[in-house]
């Protein structure tokens, strides 16, 4: 066994795949107010854009301008040491489209849409054996 792990790289249409089934991931970008900021979001793949809703007057409205982000979704199981990681990078708008979330974790209203338009995928599995 490899103590390391053994990581195969994920192809970009095998990341959209994976991401089209998760619901929470975490957008990342560097704030003009607060520096680095790393935050989950609820989402919905719409296309190639990944579109979430976020709340006027919190940090993330600052993501209804076009901001450079990376966005990272995974599916991590520690009793098997399988997993998987995915990477998009991209740049904000605003979304004005349908929403299709009705399972928010967090409570509270969400007017804003937000859609980050992808311009590269990458993604990792890794697995405690060659196997």
């Amino acid at each position: 066994m490899n103590p390391l792990g053994y990581f195969v790289t994920i192809d970009p249409d095998e990341c959209r795949s994976l991401i089209g089934d998760a619901t929470v991931g975490r957008v990342s970008w560097v704030s003009q107010s607060r520096g680095i900021q790393v935050l989950p979001v609820n989402f919905v793949l719409v296309g190639n854009r990944i579109v979430f809703r976020v709340a006027e007057g919190t940090i993330l409205q600052e993501l209804t301008q076009p901001v450079e982000v990376a966005f990272q979704v995974d599916d991590l199981d520690a009793s098997t040491a399988t997993g998987w990681a995915v990477l998009v990078q991209g740049t904000t708008r605003a979304w004005d489209g349908e929403l299709p979330i009705t399972n928010a974790w967090a409570l509270g209203r969400r007017e804003l849409g937000i859609a980050i338009e992808a311009t590269a995928w990458s993604g990792r599995s890794v697995s405690a054996d060659a196997g």
